[in-house]
């Protein structure tokens, strides 16, 4: 087992599968002796965690017949420093998203520093995204995202200087709603995109907030 803090508040782990002669069906992650976790792969992303903070964790698998293994190896890892406020360099700049649920929802809600309106998509459609024009090329080191109940489990933040060519600054396949507070290594470009690709609940995405930071 491995861990990896990717941020103040998220550590991700990995394991090697484990087999026996009945079948593993899944597995269960322990924070130091509490169960954090119950994957059926074999990677976790541990969320809400204290920044500046070391944790330990160990893996057992469970198979058909209710059986645990023994322990894995304990793993630990140190969370980042929390980051500091900083300028939202994304408030009151120019929003696209892939589709609008109706009027209200435009792209443009979710940077418009005002938490009560939101950018929504269609409903039922896993692939969707929005980005903001930053006006000019920054280094973006944090994102911090404000989900409305329609949130995405899956999904990816981005950083371009055309808005066709993207790379990846941060990546979840176990979002779970709320407020998402990132923080990755510093990625240059003047776009910023979150591309989702799983939706949290059978609605689209829905984002009160989409703050980016950076210098």
């Amino acid at each position: 087992m491995t861990a990896t803090a990717v941020s103040g508040s998220q550590i991700n782990l990995s394991w090697t599968a484990s087999t026996d002669n009945v079948g593993v069906t899944g597995y269960r992650v322990f924070r130091g002796s509490t169960q954090v976790g119950t994957p059926s792969g074999t990677t976790y992303s541990d969320t809400g965690l204290t920044a500046s903070t070391a944790y330990s964790y160990t893996v057992k698998a469970i198979d058909a017949a209710g059986n645990l293994s023994p322990n894995s190896n304990t793993a630990t890892a140190t969370t980042t420093s929390a980051p500091s406020t900083g300028t939202n360099l994304a408030l009151n700049k120019t929003a696209t998203a892939s589709s609008v649920e109706g009027t209200g929802f435009e792209a443009n809600k979710a940077t418009d520093g005002n938490s009560s309106t939101r950018w929504a998509s269609n409903e039922g459609s896993n692939n969707e995204w929005i980005y903001v024009d930053l006006g000019s090329t920054k280094s973006v080191n944090r994102v911090k995202l404000n989900w409305e109940a329609a949130y995405g489990k899956s999904y990816k933040i981005q950083v371009s200087d055309n808005t066709s060519s993207w790379t990846d600054a941060y990546s979840t396949t176990t979002g779970d709603g709320g407020i998402d507070d990132l923080t990755f290594t510093a990625k240059s470009g003047r776009y910023v995109r979150v591309l989702c690709s799983a939706r949290g609940t059978a609605y689209g995405y829905s984002l009160y907030d989409f703050e980016v930071y950076g210098s």
